[in-house]
């Protein structure tokens, strides 16, 4: 293991090595892990996926500024978010590789919608995920919740399995089959349209170089 460490730390150098100029991003830990993973790819290492991560979005108080919901913690990780996730899109277009990158957001828990009284929302079992990138579906696939009744006990419902989601993208991004994919995931989720119909055939001659 030490050995294989060695040697893909040298493949990962010399990738990063072949990038000199990249376009500016926004300060945080996220904007500056999306900008070595531009590079990355840009530079031709042949990693297929690639995660980073950021924190501060377990809030238990300040959530939210009481004068202004739209205000306050979460606001601001949201922003330090999009702008992180603009860069690198924006990034990546400027270094040649913005159609060979897809990019979704996930979390281990979602939120309920009330407040419990001290401006936070507890954990609940629903969220929101983000796919983006050049073949990405624009637009909401979903229908808002119906909020009328709902306690802060109450979690709002999952509308899609996240396992959906990640079939659709091993079908429409890496192009495995599906029966491949029902072997992979143990089971045949949902299929959900939210990548372009013209991936899969821009993909096929490209798949060498694609990352997520």
């Amino acid at each position: 293991v030490a050995r294989q460490t060695n040697k893909y730390s040298s493949a990962i150098s010399a990738a990063a090595k072949k990038v000199t100029s990249q376009s500016p991003y926004p300060q945080g830990e996220m904007a500056a892990q999306l900008k070595t993973v531009a590079r990355l790819i840009a530079g031709g290492l042949k990693t297929k996926v690639y995660m980073v991560s950021t924190g501060g979005f377990d809030t238990h108080g300040g959530q939210v500024q009481n004068s202004d919901t739209t205000t306050g913690a979460h606001a601001n990780l949201l922003r330090q978010l999009s702008d992180a996730i603009a860069a690198f899109m924006t990034d990546c277009k400027n270094l040649g590789v913005g159609q060979r990158v897809l990019g979704m957001t996930f979390s281990e828990f979602g939120r309920r919608i009330k407040s419990n009284g001290s401006l936070v929302t507890d954990h609940g079992s629903a969220q929101p995920v983000f796919i983006f990138g050049e073949y990405a579906a624009t637009g909401v696939l979903g229908n808002n919740p119906i909020l009328k009744g709902i306690d802060e006990a109450t979690n709002v419902q999952m509308q899609y399995d996240f396992r959906s989601i990640y079939s659709t993208i091993l079908r429409d991004w890496f192009c495995v089959s599906a029966a491949d994919t029902t072997t992979m995931l143990l089971k045949n989720y949902q299929y959900l349209p939210f990548m372009n119909d013209t991936a899969g055939e821009n993909m096929q001659g490209d798949l060498s170089g694609r990352g997520g």
